[in-house]
C-alpha cells in the first residue's frame, strides 16, 4: 500500500488589511497570471518582490511585467495583500496533488482580461509597425475570451495598419478565430474606404459597429437583405452603408443595391 501523501497546509493572513486600491489589485491579478494552478502564493510574493531566487529565474518568471513591481516591500507585506486577494475572492487557492496553487475567480479573471487584453494590444500595434508578424504565434491557444477582447479593441481603434498583421494571424489560427479575425478586417476596410458626409461627422461609430458585429454572422446577413427601399417599393439589400448609434440600438444606412438610392435599417 503507497504511502499517503499528505496536502500541503497554508493559512490565509491579511495582516489587517481594510482595501487595496485598484492598481495593486491589477499588479497582483498580472503576477498570478503566470502561476495559474502552477504556482502558489509564495512564489507569486517572490515575483512582486523582484526576487532572485533561483526557481523563479529558472522558471524565467522574472520576465512576468509585474516583476518587482513592488521593489521595497518585505514578502510578508506582499503575501499579505495576496491573501486579502484571495480572502475577497479575487484570486482563490485549488490543490493539485498535495500542492496549494493559484487560480482565478470569475471576478478576478474579468479585471485581468481587460488588463492582459490592453497589454498584448500594445504589442501587437509595436510589433504591426516593426513588421515582426511572427508575434502573432503568441496569440494561439490562448484564452478564447481574451482573444475575442483583444480582437473587440482591435475593431473599436478603427487602424487600417493592422490589417496586414492579422491576416498573418489569421493564417495559423482555429476556423472559429479565423472567422472572427475576418470579421475585424471587414471592418477596418469599411472604416478605410467610407467617406466623411461633412467635417463634423465621423466616418464610422465604433461603439455601433461594436453592437452590430456582436451580432451572429448569419443574422447579420439576413438583416443585410431585408431593408425597405422607398424608391424601388420593395425590400432590398443594403450595401456601402455605416453603422450609427441610436438612443434604442443601433441604425444602418446606405445604399440600396437595385437603385442605388437611400436606404436605412433601424436594428433595436
Amino acid at each position: 500500500m503507497g504511502k499517503k501523501r499528505n496536502r500541503v497546509t497554508y493559512e490565509l493572513n491579511a495582516n489587517g488589511i481594510k482595501s487595496l486600491p485598484t492598481n495593486e489589485i491589477k499588479v497582483i491579478l498580472r503576477g498570478a497570471d503566470d502561476l495559474i494552478m502552477s504556482g502558489g502564493r509564495a512564489m507569486l510574493a517572490k515575483i512582486l518582490a523582484g526576487s532572485k531566487d533561483k526557481k523563479l529565474l529558472e522558471l524565467e518568471l522574472n520576465y512576468s511585467p509585474v516583476y518587482g513591481a513592488f521593489n521595497g516591500v518585505s514578502q510578508k507585506e506582499i503575501l499579505a495583500k495576496i491573501d486579502w486577494m484571495i480572502l475577497h475572492q479575487y484570486l482563490a487557492i485549488e490543490y493539485n496533488g498535495k500542492l496549494p496553487l493559484l487560480v482565478f475567480t470569475d471576478k478576478g479573471w474579468e479585471i485581468e482580461r481587460e488588463t492582459y487584453a490592453n497589454e498584448l494590444m500594445e504589442k501587437l500595434l509595436a510589433a504591426a509597425e516593426n513588421r515582426t508578424y511572427e508575434f502573432v504565434e503568441t496569440l494561439k491557444d490562448r484564452n478564447r475570451g481574451l482573444i475575442l477582447l483583444l480582437l473587440d479593441k482591435i475593431a473599436e481603434s478603427g487602424n487600417k495598419e493592422l490589417i496586414t498583421i492579422l491576416d498573418a494571424w489569421q493564417m495559423i489560427e482555429v476556423k472559429k478565430v479565423r472567422t472572427n479575425i475576418q470579421e475585424v478586417i471587414d471592418l477596418l476596410e469599411k472604416v478605410e474606404d467610407e467617406p466623411k458626409i461633412n467635417d463634423n461627422q465621423e466616418v464610422i461609430s465604433f461603439s455601433a459597429n461594436k453592437k452590430w458585429i456582436s451580432i451572429p454572422i448569419e443574422i447579420r446577413r439576413k438583416l443585410e437583405r431585408n431593408v425597405w427601399c422607398v424608391s424601388c417599393g420593395d425590400v432590398v439589400q443594403i450595401e456601402r452603408y455605416t453603422v450609427k448609434d441610436l438612443s434604442t440600438g443601433i441604425v444602418l444606412e446606405g445604399k440600396c443595391k437595385k437603385c442605388g438610392g437611400d436606404v436605412a435599417r433601424v436594428i433595436d
